[in-house]
This record gives structure tokens, sequence and C-alpha cells, in this order.
């Protein structure tokens, strides 16, 4: 089983080597526009951000699992599965990063199920963090947004409600024994004593999205006009964080392509279109290479780690 499940590894990652080099080659990079000084400096920061905010990202999942499985999992055996995973996000389908985080469930000889909750738990807290951030920063543009795409958000909703309650039914009469196991294990995680850990897992979420907004916003000042207001780019750093929602939820749509521009732009009433394109382009390249990084710190620490074992 750990082999078919290490050759499988080995295999998403080679196909997301070959879509993440495909990606980089369908961008449509302007030199004369990436080299200027401005252009630059939001994309440095937008990377060294985004790279850290990637191997952070493993604590809020890592408090689910250990609260869901009862083990004390050390962050450095858990963080090189989380930033190995998330390079399988290139792989169409956009559930392979998710599926990826499952190799944790061998390492540290936890339920499959734990690790799966865990991360059910993860993407509806970061999806819920950055609507509530996104709305605050919209402000009255939100009612706007909402009345664009409201109907896509229940349309997805709905269904995903309807096969959550289907897979739950299915779950619940095939598994009876097992799923009521689950249960009285899950309740213990939920006990009062254990609400503390969970909460900071749920506060870091809102504390991720906060500054991964305040990086947005002092990229978009760089990249747009001097004189553009600060009322603007608050609202378009609301409508980024939007998109990222609406593209998450779209079926073909992975990391959002051609989503992010067409919702700023909305707001923007084409006034920036320009800039907007640039500053997606650079946000979309940062992030990029922040996989990459963080991909490459978390290796660097499953080495050592794997080195202090053997020692």
């Amino acid at each position: 089983m750990k082999k078919a499940i290490k050759i499988a590894g080995h295999l998403l990652m080679l196909a997301a080597a070959v879509f993440l080099i495909r990606r980089i080659l369908r961008m449509q990079i302007d030199p004369a526009e990436m080299l200027q000084p401005r252009v630059i400096a939001a994309l440095c920061l937008s990377t060294a951000v985004q790279t850290a905010v990637i191997v952070c990202g493993t604590y809020p999942w890592l408090v689910f699992t250990r609260a869901l499985s009862g083990r004390s999992i050390p962050f450095r055996q858990a963080m090189p599965v989380f930033t190995r995973s998330n390079l399988y996000k290139y792989v169409p389908g956009n559930v392979f990063q998710y599926v990826g985080r499952n190799k944790l469930a061998e390492d540290a000889q936890v339920s499959h199920v734990d690790v799966a909750c865990a991360t059910v738990l993860d993407v509806l807290g970061c999806v819920i963090s950055t609507g509530i951030i996104s709305v605050i920063l919209l402000g009255s543009a939100a009612f706007g947004l909402l009345r664009q795409y409201g109907g896509r958000l229940l349309l997805l909703g709905g269904i995903g409600i309807l096969l959550l309650a289907a897979a739950v039914l299915v779950i619940r009469l095939k598994f009876r024994a097992q799923v009521q196991g689950c249960l009285e294990r899950y309740r213990k995680a939920f006990a009062p004593e254990n609400r503390g850990n969970l909460l900071r897992g749920a506060g870091y979420y809102l504390a991720q999205n906060a500054v991964s907004a305040a990086v947005y916003f002092c990229s978009l000042r760089l990249i747009f006009p001097a004189e553009t207001a600060s009322g603007t780019l608050v609202t378009m750093t609301g409508a980024f964080l939007f998109a990222w929602i609406i593209g998450f939820i779209t079926p073909g749509a992975p990391g959002g392509i051609g989503i992010r521009e067409s919702v700023m732009l909305l707001v923007s009433a084409q006034e920036y279109a320009q800039a907007v394109m640039l500053f997606v382009l650079v946000t979309r390249l940062a992030s990029i290479l922040a996989d990459v990084l963080a991909f490459l710190i978390g290796t660097a620490f499953g080495r050592a780690r794997r080195r202090e074992q053997t020692a």
C-alpha cells in the first residue's frame, strides 16, 4: 500500500511539474512591463509573503488533524506533505492538492478519514474567512458583485449541499458502525478543553487573509497609477479576494483564470484595465514562484527530519 501511494505521489508530482511549466509558457509576459522597478518590487513582495502563507498554512490544517485524530503530530512532519500537495493544484481536476494531503495519514499512522475531515474543515475555514474579509473591503461594491455572481454562488452552493447530503446518507446506511465510532471520537475533539486550539486554528484564517489583503493592497499601490485613490485600491483588493472564491468554486477554472480579471474590471468599470491585467499577471506569477519556493522549503525540512531520524 505504501509503495503504491509513493508511486502515485511521484506521478502526481511529475504531472504537476508538466502543467506548471505549461502554465508559465502560456503566460503573456511583456518584459518591458515586468522589468519596471515598481513591478519588480510588487512581484518580490507578493512572492515572499505568499511563500510564508503557504508554509504557515500547514498550521490550521494540522490543528484540525491533531484534534480529530487525538495524535500530537509535529509541524515539521506535516509541513513537507502540505507544501508538496499544494503543487498538485496545477493538475487538472482541482482536487489532487487535497487528496495529496492524505499522505500524512500514512506518515503519522492516523486515520485517512481524520485527515480528510481536517482538510474539509481547512477548506471551509479558508473560504469563509476570505468571504468575510472581501465583503468588508468591498463595502457597497459587494452588492453589485453579489447581483452579478449571486446566482452562481447559490447554484453551486445548493449542488454542494445536495451532494454532501447524499454522501452522508450513503455513508450512514453502509458504514453505520464506523460512522458512530468516528462521531464519538469527534465529539471529544470538540470538547471544552480542545476548543481553544480549534479557535486558534479558525482565527488563523482571518489573520492570514488580512495579511494577504495588505500585500495585495501594497502591490496594487505599486502597479496602479500614482493618482489612484486609496479607497479604489481597497475596493479592488476586496474584488480580488472575492474573485478567488468565485474561481475556487467554479468547475473548470482552477486558480480563477480569467475570473479575477473580469471581477476586478467589473468593479473598476474598465478605467484601469491595463493596470488590472498587469496586477493579475504579477500576482499569478508570484503565486507560482511561491508554490515552488514553499515546496523547496518543505522538501528541505523533510530531508533534515529524515537525517535526524537515521542519525
